[in-house]
């Protein structure tokens, strides 16, 4: 059964409606990887502080949205399939800063294999949208089966790469799904405070002046202590309790679990907090937020 064309169309048979169709088709599945790539570079890179994180993911996802799927594919082989990095929390914050990177995995083999792959994926999607039109002549039945076979090619070419990428979502969405579900529980918010202790400007000073002891047995006097940073960074001691959840420095170094303290008779027989890095942790408390493990 053929339609009626309107003016300026070719005159409808099954087979150019088929051609119609399956342009849309192809059309859609292209559509469906960009689609894939703008989820996955979106959602590949968090970071911020709590108020901060949301106006920053909506920021990169509507500048991800504005970016061609040949920026997209570049941008992915970049960010995702290759490891780009730790970023540095920005200096002078007063929050907790936190930032959740995705990367895949994969040998220089398959980086470049998908490279090319993606390349020919958005080559392909843009010959038919710039320059199919013009090769198909519909009053031929020889260039209307060429069309048929092109199409079906390529949309053989693209449907691997649809579920290659339908697979990566998924992966991020289960690592998503297990980030949130351990930050939830009480182990996890647990970590989250003992992580923001363990970078904050006060606790980092309190573990370079124990570097700095001149006694052989490694322990810095805790007043000691407080005296230089009470010199440097004043403002760095005050309101313990609000600030950090804990009035003392000492519970403040106990709550850290990255310090020995114990206390010891003066020699006028009185008694002072000393404390030491303690060796389990010493690497970790000297290493800068966000750097990796050695």
């Amino acid at each position: 059964m053929t339609g009626t064309s309107a003016p300026g169309e070719p005159h409808r048979t099954p087979e150019i409606d088929e051609v119609f169709r399956r342009i849309g088709r192809n059309l859609l599945l292209f559509q469906n990887i960009e689609h894939l790539l703008k989820q996955l570079m979106a959602s590949s890179r968090l970071e911020g502080t709590v108020h901060s994180m949301q106006a920053n993911f909506d920021e990169r996802r509507t500048r991800i949205h504005r970016q061609t799927l040949g920026q997209l594919a570049g941008q992915f082989a970049d960010d995702v399939l290759a490891d780009a990095g730790e970023r540095e929390a920005p200096e002078n914050i007063d929050e907790a800063w936190f930032s959740f990177g995705f990367t895949i995995q994969a040998d220089s083999a398959f980086v470049e294999q998908h490279t090319a792959e993606m390349k020919a994926i958005v080559d392909a999607r843009n010959d038919l949208i710039h320059h199919f039109l013009p090769r198909w002549s519909p009053a031929s039945e020889d260039s209307t089966r060429e069309a048929l076979a092109y199409l079906d090619a390529q949309r053989a070419q693209a449907l691997p790469m649809r579920d290659r990428l339908r697979g990566f979502v998924t992966s991020l969405q289960e690592a998503t799904k297990a980030h949130a579900e351990y930050f939830s529980s009480p182990e996890g918010a647990r970590q989250l405070e003992l992580q923001w202790l363990r970078h904050s400007r006060l606790v980092l000073m309190l573990g370079e002046i124990a570097t700095k002891t001149d006694r052989p047995d490694g322990w810095m006097v805790l007043a000691t202590a407080a005296n230089v940073i009470q010199k440097r960074e004043p403002e760095e001691l005050t309101d313990l309790g609000n600030r950090f959840g804990h009035r003392t420095l000492k519970k403040l170094l106990l709550a850290t679990e990255l310090f020995d303290v114990e206390e010891e008779t003066t020699p006028n027989g009185g008694r002072r907090t000393i404390y030491r890095i303690s060796s389990r942790y010493e690497l970790e408390l000297l290493r800068p937020p966000g750097a990796g493990q050695p």
